[in-house]
């Protein structure tokens, strides 16, 4: 509605049973206040959730579900009620903004023949206002516990943060500084010098990405990522992820490319999107331990570019597949278990293609291996 925005848009206002008792409390003395001179009244309380006011309580003798949802747009007297936040007398009702925060964010309403008196309706709207400091109250719970419960997240991110560096680490930093001695004592022959720096600056290169994966993660986690969004050409997207994986393609792996010959453009963060497609062929090369090969297709229809890496390696459990993409997320088998890996790579992929508004999809493929395939939106 034009004008007008609630705090508790979208949200349970309700948060706990303490304000959940001043509400009913509320509705049965508002309902003994109007009926002070005799006649029947009843009250109930509405409270804004989106454009929908909703009976949160009622009194003892105005029913239970029959008051609501009312939506805005339908209710004219309830919306001018809500806009103006001012008391609204209509033919059988009195309606009674409840405020807080300098918002309105629902209405007492005193159902009944005949007005109030003047000293009736200053108690009721003395009554609405104690309403609006239960919501402020209601409200602020439930920030706090939001805050405590992103306090224990990232408390266990922490954890779980140090154990896999512990684990990780520790294998790729003890070959370089083997190696690193054994070059320092000079203990190493000529012939086997160059395949020890070849190992050291795979092992570092290894130990870089594990801690771009977790710094990309605790960012995901804490704040979420920005993307530096421009038009990019997904064929070049992959021809820069195929050419930082070559040099660890293994001698029995072969990649075999395929896209259009036109541009396929997005608009994507080209870092990002690129190391999103490296993990993916990565995840290939790893899974596929024989060799074999790495299918890479690009194509596009009229909304939609997709992206596809296909092994014939190990090959995955489609019941299980779900859990690749979960932060950690390994299937750990007896085939699988000694390759190395922190769970995070297809975690990020999965992330970074929703935040681009695609999606990533895995599926076993026929003979063995699996099938990875990234949807992105066109231009």
């Amino acid at each position: 509605m034009p004008g007008f925005a609630s705090p508790w848009d979208e949200r349970a206002v309700v948060a706990n049973d303490a304000s959940g008792r001043l509400f009913d409390e509320a509705v049965t003395l508002a309902s003994q206040l109007a009926s002070a001179a005799g006649r029947d009244r009843e009250a109930w309380l509405l409270l804004l959730r989106g454009d929908l006011l909703t009976c949160v309580a009622t009194s003892p003798s105005g029913g239970t579900d029959s008051r609501g949802p009312y939506r805005l747009s339908e209710h004219p007297d309830l919306d001018r009620a809500i806009t103006s936040g001012d008391v609204a007398d209509g033919p059988s009702e009195v309606l009674i903004p409840v405020h807080a925060e300098r918002r309105v964010v629902g209405l007492l309403v005193i159902a009944g023949q005949g007005g109030l008196e003047h000293h009736e309706r200053g108690l009721l709207v003395a009554l609405a206002s104690i309403v609006g400091l239960g919501c402020s109250q209601a409200a602020s719970i439930d920030e706090l516990q939001e805050e405590a419960e992103r306090s224990r997240r990232l408390e266990r991110l922490k954890s779980e943060f140090l154990n896999i560096a512990a684990h990780e680490l520790r294998s790729p930093l003890g070959i370089i500084r083997g190696y690193s001695s054994m070059l320092g004592e000079g203990t190493l022959p000529e012939a086997g010098r160059d395949v020890a720096l070849t190992r050291i600056a795979g092992k570092a290169e290894e130990m870089a990405q594990l801690i771009s994966e977790m710094l990309e993660t605790a960012r995901l986690d804490t704040h979420g990522l920005e993307l530096e969004l421009e038009p990019v050409d997904l064929r070049q997207i992959i021809d820069d992820a195929v050419n930082a994986m070559r040099p660890v393609l293994g001698a029995g792996h072969r990649f075999v490319l395929a896209a259009p010959g036109d541009p396929i453009a997005v608009v994507a963060d080209r870092p990002r999107l690129t190391a999103m497609v490296t993990n993916l062929i990565d995840n290939a090369i790893k899974y596929s331990p024989q060799g074999g090969e790495i299918a890479i297709d690009c194509t596009c229809d009229d909304r939609t570019a997709t992206i596809a890496v296909r092994d014939h390696g190990i090959g995955i459990n489609a019941e299980q597949a779900h859990l690749l993409f979960t932060r950690f997320g390994r299937l750990v088998t007896p085939e699988t278990s000694h390759i190395r890996g922190t769970g995070l790579g297809l975690y990020l992929a999965r992330e970074t293609a929703r935040l681009h508004g695609g999606d990533i999809a895995v599926t076993p493929t026929v003979g063995g291996g699996s099938t990875f395939a990234v949807e992105l939106p066109l231009v």
